[in-house]
């Protein structure tokens, strides 16, 4: 199942995280703080991934990331970032 980018954009901000999206020419460009990347719309799973892991590993105090964590720890070791 493929992260949704408009949800994962969702939980980064009510988690506190200034986290964006925006779509320009046929790419879309997140944001997360000071951190940009830019994918193709036709990627937008590929953009979600990166912001999840963008958020985990530069906000590890979040609860969004201490969720990911427990996850990973419960499914006994790391889960992997892309989306399937």
């Amino acid at each position: 199942m493929r992260r949704n980018l408009f949800v994962t954009v969702e939980m980064l901000q009510l988690d506190g995280l200034s986290a964006d999206v925006g779509m320009a020419r046929g790419l879309i460009e997140v944001r997360l703080d000071e951190h940009r990347a830019m994918f193709p719309t036709s990627k937008a799973h590929m953009a979600a991934d990166w912001l999840a892991k963008c958020a985990v590993m530069n906000h590890p105090e979040s609860d969004f990331s201490k969720l990911w964590l427990m996850l990973a720890t419960a499914a006994g070791g790391v889960i992997p970032f892309g989306s399937r």
